[in-house]
């Protein structure tokens, strides 16, 4: 049990439990509130990771209940699921505008229950908390995370790299982005944003790159902020002819959410790659971009690899 995630659910309906422990029970650590009220109390004694909540509840109601947690600056920012058997418009957006994570139809615990795991999940690997991460940089990632998991629900793995490629470069002001895909020795690039790359640099001539070399060696990201005088980043004629002096190089692992999960958040020594992403810009880095981006890409990049399993 300790290994695993505490999921909190709470509902004054006694069946939706019952259906939450067969559904969640083999992946979760289940804890069961009757009431708001004894949601907050449990979340007192207990650590919560994740909390799906019934809009619909006598005395304080589940809008009411996440309005309360928004106000807690300890539990604030735990995800939550608002459920609902009558969904509208009004209630996703009340819900949405007041914090929730995701905003669920009961019906789709019976119609689609790995839809709704796939859900959880998700929001899961996104919680990525980061000490000391500057306001500006909180709300980038929100939104981050927010296009992501809204476009994973109504793409494909194409259309979602794409998307988030672009809304990463428009908060970083990146002026090159590129996303690579690895599999075995046969490297691609998907995408390039911004500054191209010379049309004779392709993945023979990555492949060629210490530093690329280097990423497959050790999955580790890295971040310079000048490549000119460095032993580290890619593309060098190019930085030195664009004043691409700062970059970011993140490796994507070849493992899915539900692994990352079920790993408490780690990824495995031995797991292969899947993809590469490089950031460059004009401007240095910080560290505090350099780890919300690196984490922030490396976690999300279990939901892109899903995806690109299901092409």
């Amino acid at each position: 049990m300790e290994n695993k995630y505490n999921l909190l659910v709470i509902d004054d309906d006694a069946p939706i439990h019952i259906m939450m422990d067969k559904m969640l029970g083999a992946e979760y650590r289940i804890l069961k509130a009757h009431s708001a009220q004894e949601g907050i109390d449990m979340l007192a004694k207990e650590p919560i990771h994740f909390i799906l909540s019934d809009i619909h509840m006598p005395g304080m109601s589940g809008l009411d209940f996440l309005e309360a947690l928004t106000m807690d600056a300890e539990r604030r920012n735990i995800p939550i699921l608002i459920m609902t058997s009558l969904p509208t418009v009004e209630k996703e957006k009340a819900a949405l505008g007041l914090g929730a994570s995701d905003f669920i139809d009961k019906a789709l615990f019976n119609e689609n229950r790995e839809e709704v795991l796939n859900r959880i999940r998700m929001k899961l690997v996104a919680h990525v908390e980061i000490p000391d991460l500057p306001e500006a940089l909180v709300l980038d990632k929100k939104e981050i995370i927010k296009k992501l998991l809204f476009d994973v629900s109504s793409g494909d793995f194409v259309t979602t790299v794409q998307k988030l490629c672009k809304i990463l470069g428009q908060k970083l002001k990146a002026d090159h982005l590129s996303f690579w895909t690895i599999n075995d020795e046969n490297v691609q690039m998907l995408l390039a944003n911004g500054i191209q790359p010379p049309r004779r640099y392709g993945p023979r001539e990555l492949k060629e790159e210490d530093t690329f070399q280097r990423v497959l060696e050790q999955k580790r990201p890295y971040l310079v902020n000048n490549v000119m005088n460095s032993q580290k980043g890619i593309l060098r004629e190019l930085s030195k002819q664009e004043k691409l002096t700062a970059e970011i190089g993140i490796p994507l692992f070849a493992l899915t959410d539900k692994e990352l999960v079920k790993n408490k958040m780690k990824i495995p020594p031995k797991t292969p790659l899947f993809g590469f992403v490089v950031l460059k810009r004009r401007r240095v880095f910080t560290s505090t971009e350099y780890k919300m981006t690196s984490v922030l890409m490396m976690n999300l990049g279990t939901i892109l690899w899903r995806l690109y399993k299901d092409m």
